[in-house]
């Protein structure tokens, strides 16, 4: 494919800012839809880790006393 080919293809009979304008727009979105994807995961793996934390923390062994048997 030659050099006026490629820009005959590109100009794709005069609507080709729409067409490539169009496709890059849906490029972006698609992009920071899964960048916000994972931010949301990543916050949430970070919430349930913050909850689940203080739970571990809070165990300790519970000492109990026996009384003496006579």
């Amino acid at each position: 494919m030659n050099a006026p080919d490629l820009l005959t293809f590109l100009a794709m009979g005069g609507y080709g800012l729409y067409v490539w304008g169009s496709l890059g727009m849906c490029a972006a979105v698609f992009a920071l839809e899964l960048g916000a994807l994972r931010a949301h995961r990543r916050a949430v793996l970070r919430e349930l880790a913050a909850q689940e934390a203080p739970a571990h923390a809070l165990r300790q062994p519970v000492l109990t006393r026996q009384e003496p048997t006579t």
